[in-house]
């Protein structure tokens, strides 16, 4: 029997590194975790590159951390990536049929997808991705796949994100320091939408939230696509700062408190329970209620789910039924998802986690700080929107690999 696809996915968040090394299995069509690693990172600051030299190290430690827990070598990755420097918005796109059988092909729906990226973009700007949102054939609307129809006039929506040139070509000489090559490069949160957001929730239209440490991430589902994507500069790492200024203490003091004994809302917080807190100078210490904690945490959290409220307020999808999906580190606080409730009105917020029909993943894996990783394994295999890559007509990578694996076992 063949190898399985090995793959490695690699996120670039706001302050740390993380690897995930996954086989893909076509018998079970399941990508299975293998290892992980996650490493902060000095060299990186809102997911932008401010280090080459130290981003490179951290890369590789990450990588080979991960690398021997999985007793394999990774050469390739596929690249996560976020930051402010993230922008999308939505574009439309026309393509006339004019031969005599009007019969729309693979190329066609290609070709409008391509007049859809056909927009005035700065020189230091390029498209990451370009995502079909429906498709409609004569101004009949709502057509999700139109090869094999007939029409004169193909038409597509699209929701379009672009990056600053220069921070991306920063993080591909950054992976390419420490010796390896980058597959693709994915907006994370679009990776993360396949995996922890349900095809159901989608159709109702919800949120996906991905809390970072430097800044949130906000995508929003409707009738089944993305229709729109945001990043906001803030994140986990200001309520650490808040507390580790407040309490006196180092950053990773604070995080620690932060994870182990904050939470969003007093009734999540032990009355009468206390927390030694070690000072700067790492000998005196003091005592500290887990209730005193919310003086700092509160507010940030409100700035937090505020910004995002009025980022919303902007759009069109500030009310959506099927409430919201939250992930990344900062969703680990106790009572984000009960926050997120009351302050952006919402039905309901969960955390979102892998979905079992996608991913066979070690409990120890099963945390926020690796699912962007393990969301950049799965893209390649799990992707569900229609694009030039996997139009009816070409193959797949995955199914390539498929097809190999069973002439090999046949």
């Amino acid at each position: 029997m063949p190898k399985s696809d090995i793959v490695a996915g690699l996120d670039i968040g706001s302050g740390r590194v993380t690897c995930v090394i996954a086989e893909y299995n076509p018998e079970i069509g399941k990508i299975k975790i293998l290892s992980g690693s996650s490493v902060a990172c000095k060299g990186l600051k809102g997911g932008v590159v401010i280090n080459i030299s130290e981003a490179s190290k951290s890369i590789m430690r990450a990588m080979e951390e991960a690398e021997e827990k999985a007793k394999d070598m990774i050469g390739e990755v596929y690249l996560g990536v976020r930051g402010y420097h993230i922008q999308s918005f939505n574009n439309r796109g026309a393509y006339n049929v004019a031969r005599t059988d009007r019969e729309i092909t693979a190329e066609d729906v290609s070709n409008v997808i391509e007049n859809a990226k056909t927009i005035s973009l700065s020189s230091d700007r390029e498209i990451l991705h370009v995502i079909p949102q429906g498709f409609s054939l004569d101004k009949q609307k709502g057509v999700p796949n139109p090869v094999g129809m007939e029409g004169n006039l193909l038409e597509v929506s699209v929701h379009i994100v672009t990056a600053s040139a220069s921070h991306i070509n920063n993080l591909l000489k950054s992976v390419a320091n420490a010796g390896f090559k980058v597959v693709e490069t994915i907006y994370a949160p679009i990776a993360l939408g396949e995996i922890v957001v349900s095809p159901e929730e989608k159709d109702l239209g919800c949120l996906l939230i991905d809390l970072g440490g430097q800044t949130t991430s906000v995508c929003a589902y409707y009738e089944g696509s993305l229709y729109f994507s945001r990043e906001i500069p803030i994140g986990g790492d200001h309520i650490t700062k808040d507390m580790a200024h407040a309490l006196r203490t180092s950053m990773n003091t604070a995080q620690y408190v932060k994870e182990k004994h904050g939470a969003v809302l007093s009734t999540l917080v032990e009355a009468e329970q206390t927390v030694t807190v070690t000072g700067l100078d790492g000998r005196t210490s003091r005592e500290i209620k887990p209730k005193d904690l919310l003086d700092y945490i509160q507010p940030r959290v409100e700035e937090i789910y505020d910004k995002i409220n009025v980022v919303l307020q902007g759009s069109n999808y500030a009310d959506l039924p099927g409430g919201a999906v939250l992930t990344g580190g900062g969703s680990l606080l106790k009572g984000m998802p009960e926050a997120a409730e009351q302050i952006l009105d919402l039905q309901q917020a969960r955390i979102g986690l892998p979905r079992n029909e996608m991913v066979d993943c070690p409990e120890e894996y099963l945390n926020p700080v690796y699912t962007t990783a393990m969301a950049l394994v799965c893209y390649p295999y799990f992707k569900s929107w229609l694009s030039e890559g996997s139009l009816p007509g070409k193959t797949p990578a995955w199914w390539r690999r498929t097809m190999s694996w069973l002439k090999e076992v046949f």
